[in-house]
């Protein structure tokens, strides 16, 4: 089967309820699809806490699949429906909780971890309050909602920022010059800029704190260059 006859089947798993989804057979879908083992393996490894992953790659896939549908109405709907698919706010693709080396970066990085769980407990209570809104309780519900989703969505930004400056510090370099992307389009180019970045460190430095960071970046890339994997192979991390 030609690789573009899997979208109708990649669109009807992104229909599908989240807690509904078959993510072995998801992930069956990206692997065919971006032929990248190594992130296949990372998602099977780990199904449950790997799934927002998996979502982004494959919704990333049918977006650029859906040529008669504008950017702007795609980023419109990205943008209302993240925050309100889950409960919870979502992370960004490289996020795999606290870092390794957490504690041995600057402060203004690490306070970073600090304030997102505050976010996300303010996205809860926002979300809570979204489903308690009926005509029941509210003259103009749909009004109610609206200001509430904003509410939401300026939120999920800020977290997902806070999580994209986290992820992408470079230990031992400069607060500023820290690579990341706040436009999902540039995650990618970003992810292998800090790889390059990481793999440079690594040559001189090797350490398994860096090897485990530098993989769990690797394995989010969805279509690695042949340079970039032969500097995986060079530096023994593939």
């Amino acid at each position: 089967m030609n690789e573009l006859e899997l979208t109708p089947d990649i669109q009807r798993w992104l229909e599908t309820p989240p807690d509904e989804r078959d993510i072995n057979a998801g992930a069956q879908l990206l692997l065919r699809v971006s032929r990248n083992r190594i992130l296949y393996n990372n998602i099977i490894r780990n199904p449950l806490a790997k799934a927002s992953l998996l979502e982004y790659h494959l919704r990333k896939i049918l977006d650029r699949r859906l040529p008669d549908t504008s950017i702007e109405v795609k980023s419109n709907a990205v943008e209302a429906q993240s925050p309100l698919v889950h409960d919870a706010p979502r992370r960004t693709a490289f996020q795999n909780g606290k870092r390794p080396d957490h504690d041995e970066l600057p402060e203004e990085i690490r306070n970073l971890y600090v304030v997102n769980a505050d976010i996300m407990r303010r996205m809860r209570e926002a979300h809570t309050r979204l489903r308690l809104i009926t005509t029941a309780n509210s003259s103009n519900p749909d009004v109610d909602r609206a200001a509430i989703v904003k509410e939401i969505t300026l939120l999920d930004r800020q977290y997902r920022n806070n999580w994209n400056r986290y992820d992408h510090y470079v230990k031992d370099t400069p607060v500023e010059s820290t690579v990341m992307a706040t436009d999902p389009r540039t995650v990618q180019k970003n992810a292998v800029k800090t790889l390059n970045l990481l793999l440079g460190k690594y040559a001189k430095t090797p350490n398994e704190a860096n090897a485990k960071r530098i993989r769990q970046l690797y394995a989010t890339v969805a279509n690695p260059s042949e340079e970039l994997c032969k500097k995986m192979i060079a530096a023994k991390l593939l």
